[in-house]
């Protein structure tokens, strides 16, 4: 492993970036009093619960209880280590990091992690190598050219090609050191049943490289030249690829889709790089199968809208619908780009042009209901009154889900027209599908009601209460964490607050003074950040007056006493089962003794 980055350069990144600037790269921001709301990247939600702080610099997630400061912002979202966010944020601000502080494996063979993803970017290359550079990959290269597909997209997406034979890059990796079996747990070679030698995986197919989401090369998918099945084979799932939650492109289209808020929804490789191609550079894509609950998550860390844009056949068609119902879940405001029948996007760029596609397409998308009120009537005879009830009925379902009255009012008019229908009396069957989706949405609301109550409104018990508030104060001021320790021996009975004790009076010994988001630096875990992050935001005076403090330490004090009572209780019981009344007046005595000396608290 690389050597560790002093904490005098950490820190200097640390107070050279706004945890601001940092957090509204990839979430729009609203300031509201002293803090900045939006909504949360680690979870779906509708309504903002995501608070970043200027002033303690620090971030802090209500609804799911993320917490941190930009480092570790910048960990959990991008899936980084502590060091590799370090040097990310160095970068933003110019702050030169010696080279051999940068978390890198030197040693890529001590894990088999590092080894799969060492071969990965070797076999990128070798493969990038033989269709640019080689007589061999000629044919692939005019077979790309022929597509529209220029040197610079090939370049860019990195995309190369296997040759026809059984073992080319099997023997290349094996000339190279890499363990065989690690390789075909990588997905990379095959193992042969009959003999027990390794073949190539991909033979005479153009290859894609796959990135994860930070960018590293984890899988390939190589597309067939010609005749034959199946037409895309993929890398099988592995430790290190995980299909249903990566989308193509994503790394590399993020920052484009950031800047822009919005994300073109496809689901081929072709249409990324057609996209591309046509100066969308937001386009990603689901790599031919249906949009997962992960890969949403995953677009809402970067966007709030999302343009859905797959073929125009039956099976599209149907992809869309059930894409848009996850995306609904997340809170995205959701758009369908219409295809021609017959065509997908990367034939419709090829057959019409960019600038065509960009207009009448991508500029041209309708809105989620627009799309569904197509969607519902292909297919069905609307001259025939029973089936014609029907889709109305479907549409006043659908419409009642929408939040927006405005909405709900402009396509009942619109159905109300088509049909000749009164809107009176549309809106009047309106209702009761309306008065249905109410009766969700409130039972929805009532729960997450009870849950705040719980949260927020239950009585907690003197010493938990104690202990929040006193961690609270401790984490605010080093001479209250100080009195702490001298007047209270014990640990704390929640075993976090604890852990976080005992790395803040490191913190402190080091000579350091009350700052939130440089304490966190020295928290091992993501959960106690959370907890810090919580604790930090429970509403205290500025400074800790001695009546509070004894009181706090009072009722710890008070409950370690209850606790020994208890434990007396059952060997008093004991005791006096057994007939030992001695022993029994003696604890009895030692109760006593305890409750006198417990002191009243307010």
């Amino acid at each position: 492993m690389g050597n560790r980055i002093p904490d005098e350069l950490v820190e200097q990144v640390r107070q050279s970036v706004d945890i601001v600037d940092v957090v509204s790269e990839y979430v729009p921001l609203k300031k509201q009093g002293r803090n900045y709301f939006g909504l949360c990247p680690f979870h779906g939600e509708s309504t903002p619960s995501f608070s970043v702080s200027p002033e303690k610099q620090i971030f802090h997630c209500f609804g799911c209880g993320a917490g941190g400061n930009a480092i570790s912002f910048i960990m959990q979202l991008e899936g980084l280590n502590f060091q590799e966010s370090v040097h990310q944020l160095a970068k933003k601000t110019n702050i030169t990091l010696p080279s051999e502080t940068i978390d890198t494996v030197k040693n890529p063979q001590a894990t088999e992690h590092g080894i799969m993803l060492e071969a990965h970017e070797f076999v990128k290359k070798y493969y990038h190598h033989l269709l640019v550079n080689t007589t061999e990959g000629k044919q692939a290269l005019e077979y790309l050219y022929n597509r529209g597909i220029s040197k610079e997209e090939i370049k860019h997406f990195e995309l190369g090609v296997a040759l026809d034979s059984w073992d080319a890059v099997t023997k290349v990796l094996e000339k190279r050191g890499y363990p065989m079996p690690v390789m075909e747990k990588a997905g990379l070679v095959v193992r042969s049943e009959r003999d027990g030698n390794y073949y190539d995986r991909f033979r005479n197919r153009l290859i894609f490289p796959i990135h994860n989401h930070q960018g590293k090369i984890i899988a390939f998918s190589g597309r067939i030249m010609g005749e034959g099945s199946p037409k895309y084979l993929n890398s099988p799932e592995s430790s290190i690829f995980h299909k249903g939650k990566l989308l193509y492109q994503f790394y590399q289209a993020k920052n484009v889709m950031r800047k822009q808020n919005r994300a073109i929804l496809m689901e081929g490789f072709a249409d990324v790089i057609s996209a591309y191609k046509a100066g969308v550079h937001d386009a990603v894509a689901t790599m031919g199968t249906s949009l997962t609950e992960d890969q949403a998550k995953a677009l809402k860390t970067s966007v709030d809208q999302i343009i859905i844009c797959y073929d125009s056949d039956q099976a599209g068609i149907n992809a869309t619908e059930k894409a848009a119902k996850i995306l609904q879940k997340e809170g995205f405001t959701i758009k369908v780009a219409q295809m021609p029948d017959g065509l997908d996007p990367d034939e419709y760029i090829r057959q019409f042009g960019p600038e065509k596609f960009n207009t009448s397409i991508i500029e041209a998308s309708v809105s989620l209901m627009s799309f569904k009120m197509q969607y519902h009537r292909k297919g069905k005879n609307l001259l025939d009154e029973t089936v014609k009830f029907q889709y109305i009925k479907e549409m006043l379902q659908e419409i009642a889900k929408l939040s927006q009255l405005i909405e709900q009012d402009y396509y009942l008019n619109q159905l109300s027209k088509e049909f000749s229908i009164s809107i009176e009396v549309l809106k009047k069957e309106f209702g009761q599908y309306s008065n249905q989706a109410n009766r969700i949405s409130n039972v929805t609301e009532v729960k997450t009601d009870i849950k705040r109550d719980i949260t927020s409104k239950t009585l907690l018990p003197a010493h938990v209460r104690a202990e929040q508030l006193l961690l609270a104060h401790m984490l605010n001021s080093r001479e209250v964490a100080e009195q702490v320790r001298q007047q209270y021996q014990g640990l704390f009975y929640n075993n976090d607050y604890s852990e976080i004790i005992i790395h803040l009076y490191a913190y402190y010994e080091e000579g350091n003074e009350s700052n939130i988001s440089k304490f966190m630096n020295y928290l091992p875990s993501k959960r106690l950040l959370e907890v810090v992050s919580k604790i930090v935001n429970l509403q205290i005076a500025p400074e800790l007056a001695e009546r509070e403090l004894k009181d706090y330490l009072d009722a710890l004090n008070n409950y370690d006493k209850q606790q020994r009572i208890r434990e007396k209780e059952i060997d008093l019981k004991k005791a006096e089962r057994e007939g030992d009344f001695v022993k029994a007046a003696t604890i009895l005595q030692q109760i006593t003794q305890l409750r006198s000396t417990m002191k009243y608290v307010k």
